[in-house]
């Protein structure tokens, strides 16, 4: 007779497979360092809410493989990724649950190689190809002839409709079916959950959620219609610390060049390496400014997060205290002084022409300025003549082979994407 793991053994299981998820999806790393975990055996399978905590039932854990559970686990972070607790405000929220949980099953189904979804959970191939909305739509108009389940995991086969019943069924049931979980049975299940700290929880993990979509899209991992938000935003979360790649290297080599101060121990870095007794070598103590002219121009929009994140990382493991950050499309729509740490929630204008002279000689205009990173599409205007600063001219992976301006040296973006 086999017995049911202890909740602590169990624990310590899901959040192995929470480190085991960034592996194959890395842009998951920070939602997964974010969330909560909870083993409540009230909870049928396994479910999130909007604040992060994540509850299982420890039979439910026991009889999944690692691989499925990776898959589970995943799929749950997938859900806190494409905000599917808002998104279904103002709908059924069971069926949307189930819409997402379609799109979700058929995109981790490729990106983790399984062949079938596992733990009894809802499959649609193709959906990722779909809006969460085409398919709510879908399950309405033919939800006798869809086949579903009677819960999201280890549900009975039943047609969608059978599994959704009648709009507006008891919320309880929709909580028991569902692995997307509301407040209010979130404050059920954990009467200490304070209203205060539930809001606040739930807006670190809207943060995460945005960097982690924005990290996916920028690696190519999140594909299909049925991955978008839904509300569209001109503020750009700078993608940090998730990946190191050839040309972020390059980046790295030249910043240090241009930066003032030299290599001691007596200052170690802020970057150490996690989890290590290794200290990094930090740079004597010299306030400086890294200058950044940035593209906005309409073709540049996925390309700003890596490349914004990139520095902010660099300058912050080389003592850099402030960016200034000079926007321009075909004028200059921006030009203030930030912290590298406002790069993580940054707003961008623009998004018109394609003229970055005029940024570039503002930046002419003081004497002050010895060097400047230029980011770019490389479809673009650029003063002529040589500047009075080094330059260093980062063009995405799009930008044409022949862009080989007179002056400065070039560093490609290509290595930025998977």
């Amino acid at each position: 007779m086999s017995t049911v793991p202890s909740a602590a053994d169990t624990l310590a299981r899901i959040e192995r497979g929470l480190r085991m998820v960034t592996v194959p999806m890395p842009h998951l790393a920070g939602l997964a360092a974010a969330v909560r975990c909870s083993i409540d055996d009230r909870v049928p399978t396994m479910g999130v809410f909007a604040s992060g905590r994540m509850v299982a039932n420890r039979q439910f854990v026991a009889k999944l493989k690692e691989n499925e559970l990776i898959f589970v686990l995943a799929h749950e972070l997938l859900h806190l990724a494409l905000r599917t607790h808002d998104r279904a405000k103002g709908s059924g929220r069971l069926e949307f649950n189930y819409a997402h949980d379609y799109i979700i099953n058929d995109i981790l189904r490729a990106e983790l190689g399984f062949t079938h979804v596992p733990a009894g959970g809802l499959d649609m191939p193709g959906a990722k190809e779909k809006s969460a909305e085409q398919i709510v739509l879908e399950m309405r108009k033919d939800g006798d002839k869809m086949q579903s389940k009677t819960q999201v995991w280890d549900g009975q086969s039943v047609s969608a409709r059978g599994a959704l019943g009648q709009p507006g069924q008891d919320q309880r049931e929709a909580d028991d079916a569902g692995d997307v979980m509301d407040d209010a049975k979130e404050r059920e299940l954990f009467p200490e959950c304070r209203n205060g700290e539930q809001v606040r929880q739930a807006s670190e993990i809207d943060r995460e959620a945005a960097k982690s979509l924005a990290l996916g899209k920028a690696m190519g991992k999140m594909k299909g219609r049925g991955t978008e938000s839904g509300d569209a935003t001109q503020t750009i979360m700078a993608l940090r610390g998730m990946y190191k790649t050839p040309w972020e290297a390059a980046l790295q080599k030249w910043i240090e060049s241009v930066a003032p101060g030299e290599r001691t121990y007596l200052r170690p870095s802020r970057r150490e390496v996690a989890g290590s007794d290794i200290v990094l070598a930090g740079r004597k103590r010299e306030s400086w400014m890294l200058n950044v002219v940035l593209d906005t121009s309409g073709s540049m929009s996925e390309d700003i997060p890596p490349a914004l994140g990139a520095i902010a990382d660099f300058c912050e493991q080389l003592s850099v205290d402030e960016i200034r950050l000079v926007q321009c499309d075909a004028a200059v729509t921006g030009d203030e002084v930030l912290t590298p740490e406002a790069l993580a929630n940054y707003q961008v204008s623009g998004f018109g022409g394609s003229n970055l002279s005029p940024g570039m000689r503002t930046l002419a205009e003081d004497a002050r300025v010895t060097a400047a990173v230029v980011i770019t599409d490389g479809d673009i205007d650029y003063p002529p003549e040589e500047m009075p600063y080094d330059v260093l001219w980062v063009v995405t992976s799009g930008a044409p082979m022949n862009f080989n301006p007179p002056y400065g040296r070039i560093v490609r973006m290509q290595g930025g994407r998977a």
